[in-house]
């Protein structure tokens, strides 16, 4: 009778298994960029749909007030004519995404970003459970008329800002309503953008120290700069006296890498308030979404609404006195 022979050994060597393992590891190392870059794709066509909403909403809002841009804030209970005084700015702000939120067609998500923490920046003045860390309320014991979390601005050289009489606030410059037709060549003119993903770029206060933490999610962004004046002039067109001149930003008035405080001594343009929120690579080659006046939505590089054409607006339209464009 003859004994069955021995069973071979099936077991890996040591040198199979690490084959095997390197194989996995090589694998994860393609697959992973490659996941990591459907999401981010996935995240920016998310972004421009919702601004695409917020796109619907405004178009409404025109055609339901004969063809005339919002402001992009107000104080809530603000007169639009004289006499206006800073005690108003008690209430709170009434800002343009209130004029829209909760009708049916704009809701709380459609005015937040997958690519921005929380989906967006929290208004002004917020609930208190709606409080960044760090933030605190411009104004104790209000809240502000505005859609919770917000990723997207308007541009001010169509949306102006509720300094509408003269001396309010220290305007020596006063804003306007703007009617649609007014806008030349609006499918190459931007109403809307998304924000910097960071609420204290945003704000009164550097990341350095000093001054208030107040988040100015409120206000507008613009294409222009001040070519007399210093300091806040340079960013907040009403302080530009009349007899001033103003520019259109050029690329080189953009930071190149990501803002790291708000100083009007550093920050050069108001387009720095802009996110470069997609896309991978350096903060300068990043992607945008932006909302154009016929309502279609484009994502690209921010230089590329500068030069070769300026999409910002062919003046500074919401300006009443619009005198001194270079």
């Amino acid at each position: 009778m003859h004994s069955p022979p021995p069973r071979s050994r099936t077991a890996f060597t040591l040198v199979e298994l690490l084959v095997v393992i390197g194989i996995i590891a090589l694998l994860i190392s393609i697959i992973l960029p490659a996941l990591s870059k459907a999401r981010e794709s996935a995240n920016t066509v998310k972004c421009a749909s919702n601004l695409r909403c917020v796109g619907q909403g405004l178009t409404m809002y025109i055609a339901t007030w004969k063809q005339t841009l919002p402001v992009a804030y107000i104080y809530e209970g603000m007169s639009f004519g004289p006499p206006q005084t800073p005690t108003v700015a008690d209430k709170g702000y009434a800002h343009w995404s209130g004029l829209i939120y909760g009708n049916g067609v704009v809701g709380a998500d459609s005015f937040t970003s997958p690519s921005i923490d929380k989906g967006g920046l929290p208004p002004t003045n917020p609930t208190a459970s709606n409080l960044d860390p760090g933030q605190v309320n411009e104004t104790a014991g209000v809240v502000d008329i505005q859609a919770p979390r917000m990723a997207y601005t308007l541009n001010e050289a169509v949306c102006g800002r509720n300094k509408l009489v003269l001396g309010f606030q220290g305007a020596v410059r006063t804003y306007q309503w703007v009617r649609a037709p007014q806008v030349r060549q609006a499918a190459r003119t931007i109403l809307a953008t998304e924000f910097i993903d960071d609420w204290r770029i945003v704000s009164d206060a550097p990341r350095s120290g000093g001054g208030t933490a107040v988040c100015k999610s409120h206000r507008p962004v613009h294409g222009f700069v001040a070519t007399s004046g210093a300091g806040p002039s340079v960013l907040n067109m009403e302080k530009v006296p009349i007899a001033s001149t103003y520019r259109r930003v050029t690329y080189a008035d953009l930071t190149v890498n990501a803002p790291v405080n708000y100083d009007s001594n550093t920050t050069k343009s108001r387009l720095d308030w802009v996110g470069r929120n997609h896309g991978k690579g350096s903060y300068d080659k990043k992607l945008t979404n932006f909302l154009y006046l016929d309502g279609h939505v484009e994502t690209k590089n921010i230089r590329e609404t500068i030069e070769p054409s300026f999409e910002w607006g062919n003046e500074f339209y919401s300006l009443h006195e619009r005198a001194g464009l270079q």
